[in-house]
């Protein structure tokens, strides 16, 4: 299903989008469009793969419903939904796919289920154990195109200094660096 979106990404977001790439890694400050990009991305590849489950999750669950949540319903046309749920913060697409905004707060509520693609908004604000303890391990597996699974790591830097994140996007730099 090729989705159609009310988004105009500016040059540096185009070049994010080109990636191929299973994990993508943005490091951005503030007003890049992180969250914009993430949810088209998201949106697409729900597009691509039918009868998927995709996640966005933020540090909080009211992070997630106050920062993505009505842009994702401002993204997707009517047409494209076949149902939505306000307080689950899910939408289902004619074509079978769901997205669901979570919140890293409550772990519980991250477990459990096979994921296509999930994208981590405010990532360095998320604790490492809900991405390597957790939903790591719930994106689908395999090797070629049809059952492969992605994941989107956005965040501006931590006004804390150094966490996991810090050292996530310096290996995804130097792996790009090298050609991977």
């Amino acid at each position: 299903m090729d989705i159609k979106l009310n988004i105009n990404l500016h040059e540096h977001q185009r070049e994010i989008h080109k990636s191929n790439a299973r994990f993508v890694v943005i490091k951005a400050g503030k007003r890049f469009g992180k969250t914009k990009l993430a949810l088209y991305r998201l949106i697409q590849r729900a597009g691509q793969y039918p009868g998927e489950v995709f996640w966005y999750v933020a540090p909080f669950y009211n992070q997630a419903k106050g920062i993505a949540w009505l842009e994702l319903k401002r993204l997707l046309p009517d047409e494209l939904i076949k149902r939505r749920n306000e307080s689950e913060l899910m939408i289902e697409l004619i074509n079978g796919s769901i997205i669901f905004l979570k919140g890293a707060d409550n772990e519980d509520s991250l477990r459990g289920i096979d994921l296509r693609a999930v994208v981590l908004d405010e990532a360095a604000y998320i604790n490492e154990y809900a991405w390597y303890g957790i939903i790591q391990g719930q994106l689908l597996k395999g090797d070629s195109e049809a059952t492969q699974s992605f994941a989107d790591f956005i965040s501006s830097p931590n006004k804390k200094g150094r966490n996991w994140f810090t050292g996530f996007h310096a290996e995804a730099a130097r792996k790009q660096r090298e050609g991977d």
